[in-house]
């Protein structure tokens, strides 16, 4: 057996098969049980080499059990372990960010080799490729998570995704409807049965979310005014009532008068079909309700907004640019930034209003006026 060298620790070559081992005792384990790590090669030069790397890692205080282990089989246990904890919206999120981009884009790396330089190349690609600045804080703030649960586990030494800036990403212009085109979206709704939705959405810049939760005891049609104090939140696969957004979300507008006039005119056919359906109707006070009175899914929503977009020609929208195209319009009318953060619930541009207001939440008026004038007070008779 050839002299091992200064430090190298125990280097032999097994006489049955010709190739050079090495062993290094680890301590002991939890039982009292001493601990071993080996390495093979087939030169004595390379497990020199494995010897001290494994001297390096056991100093760095990283587990022998990870030193294969890939990037996507660490996302995919980190996935597994914390599944339980987050809301099934995260979930899902970070599920779409695990398996569309960070496993193909670094899978393949083993977790110990992964460098900061591999991230940095990773999301420039993924700014050069066009993704929005929010999209890579995403990829990078996800890969960040998994590599903590690499770190509790002795898989790493440092985690090299927090030593990686995000890129800037492209610069995107928000998409909001010009008034034109807001009255073909009104027209086209026209006798579908998201038609009121739709118009609360546009002229009162409501959340989806916010829309989907409102009870008729929410609205005052003789006094056209409408409480916002709930959503629609979305957990472990289910949808049910939750909070607004924000605090300042709870909040108490003046209606137009033609969002007034619709909203009546929909109550009007609700109860309608209300009793068409008798004993399978089921009423829990919701507004835009599904067909048979229980809550509506976001995404039928979606889908809703989207058949009524093309039949006005405009293509495919999302109920969150209805939102966008309150605030265009109603800055466009005239409205003072300020108070058109009062009627989309934002706090962004007045911090001292949810400083100094009072307890009991004003009706805000700003939306009212301005969008009659812009759509026109509906026809009597």
């Amino acid at each position: 057996m050839a002299r091992r060298g200064a430090g190298e620790g125990s280097i032999f070559r097994d006489p049955a098969t010709g190739r050079w081992r090495a062993l290094l005792d680890v301590g002991v384990d939890p039982t009292g049980r001493r601990r071993r790590r080996k390495v093979s090669g087939r030169t004595r030069a390379e497990v020199a080499a494995k010897l001290r790397a494994l001297h390096r890692d056991v100093e760095d205080g990283i587990s022998g059990e990870g030193r294969q282990m890939t990037v996507a089989a660490l996302c995919e246990d980190w996935l597994r372990h914390h599944s339980g904890e987050l809301a099934q919206n995260s979930l899902d999120v970070r599920t779409w960010v695990v398996r569309q981009h960070l496993i193909p884009g670094l899978g393949a790396r083993r977790v110990r080799d992964l460098s900061a330089d591999d991230v940095a190349r990773f999301l420039q690609q993924k700014a050069a490729a066009g993704y929005a600045r929010a999209t890579m804080d995403k990829l990078r703030g996800t890969l960040v998570q998994a590599l903590r649960h690499a770190e509790r586990q002795g898989l790493v030494a440092r985690n090299v995704a927090t030593l990686v800036p995000t890129p800037a990403g492209p610069k995107t212009v928000g998409r909001s409807l010009t008034l034109p085109q807001a009255h073909a979206l009104l027209a086209a709704a026209q006798d579908h049965p998201l038609e009121a939705a739709i118009l609360v959405a546009l002229t009162c810049g409501h959340r989806p979310g916010e829309l989907l939760a409102l009870h008729w005891d929410d609205l005052d049609l003789d006094a056209g005014e409408l409480r916002i104090r709930q959503a629609i939140v979305r957990t472990r696969g289910k949808i049910a009532l939750g909070p607004t957004k924000t605090p300042s979300s709870r909040r108490q507008l003046r209606l137009p008068d033609l969002t007034v006039a619709a909203l009546a005119a929909h109550r009007v056919r609700q109860d309608e079909q209300r009793c068409a359906l008798g004993e399978y109707w089921q009423d829990h006070g919701l507004v835009f309700p599904t067909g048979l009175g229980t809550l509506l899914d976001p995404a039928n929503l979606r889908r809703g907004l989207r058949q009524v977009t093309e039949r006005a020609g405009l293509g495919r929208w999302h109920p969150h640019e209805l939102r966008h195209s309150a605030t265009s319009l109603l800055s466009a009318a005239g409205v003072p930034l300020e108070q058109v953060a009062d009627v989309l619930g934002h706090t962004s541009t007045r911090v001292t209003s949810s400083t100094y207001r009072h307890p009991t939440t004003p009706t805000v008026e700003a939306a009212a006026a301005p969008m009659d004038r812009l759509f026109g007070s509906p026809k009597v008779g």
